[in-house]
C-alpha cells in the first residue's frame, strides 16, 4: 500500500478531520437516557455481579460493553467526559480499520475515498459522541471482516485461525445483531464452496464453535426476553412504507436528499458490477452483509417482534461505504469516475454546512440531548430544592430511577447543586415539589402520574427535552 507524497498528505489531511469533529465538543450535551445506562452501569464502584445483575434489569444489549467500559473508567477516572472520550477514540480507530479493510477488498488506492466517506458520515460521527455500544460495535464489525479476509488466504497462518476466532467473539458479544456478519461470512463460505470449491476446512470448524458460543450466550437471555410482558415499555414498530424508500440512508447521511444520492449511488453501482458480484469476489460478502442486514430484522420483526433500528445496523455502512468507493474507481471512463468522486465528496462536504457538525466552529452549538444541567440548576436556584421523577412504561421503573438518579447526583456534585430526590413513601410529608418529566423516556405525555394526593401546578418550565413543574400538593 505504497502511497505517493500527495496521497499520504491527502491521507493526513482525512485523519485530522475526521478526529477533529469526533473530539470537538464530544461532551457538550448531557447524557440521554441509553447513555444513563451505560453510565450507570458501568460505574467501577459496582463489582462484577452488580455490574451484570443492574445490566440484565435495564438494559436490553449484552453486559459486555459496560464490562469493558467498567475497565476504562477504572484506568482513566469515572466521568462522563471519559466514557464519551472512549467512544471517540473507538470511532477514530475504525477510520483507519475500515480504510484499511477497503484496500484488502479491493487492492487499490479507493480505500483514500473510503476513509473519507467514513471519516465524514454524519452518522458515525453523532455516535461517537455517545456513551453507547454502537461505534465499538462499528470498530468490531470492521477488524472482525479483516480477519476474516486474512483467514481466506492460501498461506494462512494458525495464528491468523487464531485471531479470527478471537476477533468473531469479541464482535457477537457486543451486540445481538452482530449475528448478521457472522452469518453473512458463513454464506460467503458457502457460496465459495458451491461457487470454487473453495472447501476452507478449519475455518468452518472454527465456525462451529463459535456458532456453539453464540448459541450459548444469546438463547437463555432470548428466553428470558420472550417469557417478560412487554407491551408496555416495547416501542419499536416494524417498518414503514416510508422506509423502504430510503432504507435509514437519510438518517446515516443526514438528509432525505443525501440518503437518496448514496442509495440510487449505490443501486446503480451494484448493478453495474453484477457481474463480478456474481463470481464470488471479497465485494459479494459486502453485498450479502448489506442484504442480510435489512432481511433478517425485517423478517423477524414480522413473524415474532419488530427489532430494527439503524443504530442496531450501524456495521452496515462498512459495505455500503467501501462498495460504493471501490466500484466507483473502478469505472473505465476516468472523466465520468473523477465527476462521481467529486460531486460525492462536493455534496458530502457541503451537507457539513447544514449541520452542527461543521456549524459549531463559528456559531455556539445547538443542544440535541435533554438539558438535565440546566433543568437542574433551575431547581436549585428555586425557593424549593426537592424532585420527584416521571417514569412510567419502563422496562424496570425502580431501576430506571436509579440510574436517573445516579446521574442527577453526579451533575449535583459536579456543579455544586443541592437537589433531593423524593421517593414515594416520603412525598405525602413534602408540600412544594419539583415534577421532573425528560422526554426522550416518557414522550410528550408529561402528565403528574404519581401524586396520589390533590395538587396544583404553580409553576412550569420547559428545556430541551425535559420538562418540569413545580407542585403545591394538599397535606
Amino acid at each position: 500500500m505504497a502511497l505517493s507524497i500527495k496521497e499520504q498528505i491527502l491521507f493526513f489531511l482525512i485523519c485530522l478531520f475526521g478526529i477533529l469533529l469526533r473530539f470537538y465538543n464530544h461532551s457538550y450535551d448531557d447524557l440521554w437516557y441509553d447513555e444513563i445506562i451505560s453510565f450507570w452501569v458501568a460505574d467501577p464502584n459496582l463489582s462484577f455481579q452488580e455490574t451484570l445483575r443492574l445490566n440484565n434489569l435495564i438494559d436490553p444489549n449484552t453486559p459486555f460493553f459496560p464490562l469493558i467500559l467498567k475497565l476504562f473508567f477504572s484506568i482513566f477516572g469515572y466521568s462522563v467526559e471519559s466514557g464519551r472520550l472512549f467512544s471517540v477514540i473507538v470511532s477514530s480507530l475504525s477510520m483507519f480499520s475500515v480504510a484499511y479493510l477497503s484496500w484488502v477488498v479491493a487492492k487499490n488506492n479507493s480505500f483514500l475515498l473510503t476513509l473519507f466517506l467514513i471519516s465524514f458520515n454524519i452518522f458515525l460521527i453523532s455516535f461517537s459522541q455517545e456513551v453507547r455500544v454502537y461505534s465499538l460495535l462499528f470498530f468490531a464489525s470492521s477488524i472482525f471482516l479483516i480477519f476474516f479476509f486474512h483467514a481466506l488466504k492460501k498461506k494462512r497462518s494458525f495464528f491468523n485461525l487464531v485471531i479470527y476466532f478471537l476477533s468473531c467473539i469479541f464482535l457477537i458479544s457486543l451486540h445481538p445483531f452482530a449475528l448478521i456478519i457472522f452469518f453473512s461470512s458463513i454464506a460467503y463460505l458457502s457460496l465459495q464452496y458451491i461457487k470454487k470449491r473453495e472447501k476452507y476446512l478449519f475455518i468452518h470448524l472454527i465456525n462451529i464453535l463459535i456458532f456453539a458460543f453464540a448459541y450459548y450466550f444469546y438463547f437463555t437471555s432470548f428466553l428470558s426476553a420472550s417469557a417478560e410482558t412487554r407491551g408496555e415499555y416495547f416501542w419499536m414498530t416494524n417498518p414503514d412504507i416510508g422506509f423502504y424508500t430510503n432504507f435509514f440512508f437519510s438518517s446515516f447521511f443526514g438528509s432525505r436528499l443525501m440518503g437518496v444520492l448514496f442509495l440510487v449511488l449505490l443501486i446503480a453501482l451494484l448493478i453495474k458490477n453484477y457481474k463480478k458480484i456474481k463470481n464470488v469476489e471479497p465485494s459479494s460478502l459486502l453485498v450479502i452483509i448489506i442484504f442480510l442486514s435489512y432481511f433478517l430484522p425485517i423478517l423477524f420483526g414480522y413473524i415474532y417482534e419488530p427489532l430494527l433500528v439503524n443504530r442496531y445496523i450501524i456495521f452496515v455502512l462498512i459495505p455500503v461505504l467501501i462498495i460504493i468507493s471501490t466500484f466507483i474507481y473502478n469505472l473505465k471512463n476516468n472523466f465520468f469516475k473523477n465527476l462521481i468522486i467529486f460531486l460525492t465528496i462536493l455534496a458530502t462536504i457541503g451537507n457539513h454546512f447544514t449541520e452542527q457538525t461543521f456549524k459549531q466552529f463559528f456559531n455556539e452549538r445547538v443542544v440535541s440531548k435533554p438539558q438535565y444541567t440546566e433543568a437542574l440548576i433551575f431547581i436549585n436556584n428555586s425557593e424549593y430544592k426537592n424532585y420527584i421523577l416521571k417514569a412510567e412504561k419502563m422496562k424496570n421503573k425502580k431501576a430506571t430511577i436509579d440510574a436517573v438518579n445516579h446521574y442527577i447526583t453526579y451533575l449535583s456534585e459536579k456543579n455544586k447543586l443541592n437537589v433531593k430526590f423524593i421517593p414515594d413513601q416520603e412525598m405525602d410529608k413534602i408540600r412544594f415539589l419539583w415534577h421532573l418529566c425528560f422526554q426522550d423516556f416518557n414522550g410528550k405525555n408529561c402528565k403528574v402520574g404519581d401524586v396520589k394526593k390533590e395538587f396544583k401546578v404553580i409553576e412550569k418550565k420547559n428545556f430541551n427535552n425535559v420538562e418540569i413543574k413545580l407542585l403545591e400538593i394538599t397535606i
